[in-house]
């Protein structure tokens, strides 16, 4: 199972939020960019370069969840090797 870090979370209004996560398994670390739509919506992106984009309308996001729950079973799961 994956350790995550939030090592960083920046609010854009009080209900919408970008975290920055590291995730460790082992020698192995990724970094992933959540957007947090006032809870309701969580969009991952594993670059910050998308996540950019997708606030400039031209990009989409590399994941979607509709629930906290979801977004945690992915984090805990991600593979890291890629």
């Amino acid at each position: 199972m994956n350790l995550l870090k939030c090592i960083n979370t920046e609010y854009l209004r009080s209900s919408r939020s970008i975290e920055t996560v590291l995730i460790t398994k082992g020698s192995l670390s990724k970094v992933f960019f959540i957007y947090n739509y006032e809870g309701n919506s969580y969009r991952v992106f594993e670059r910050h370069l998308n996540l950019i984009l997708f606030f400039q309308g031209k990009a989409e996001s590399d994941l979607h969840f509709s629930t906290e729950a979801e977004l945690d079973h992915f984090l805990s799961r991600a593979n890291l090797s890629t």
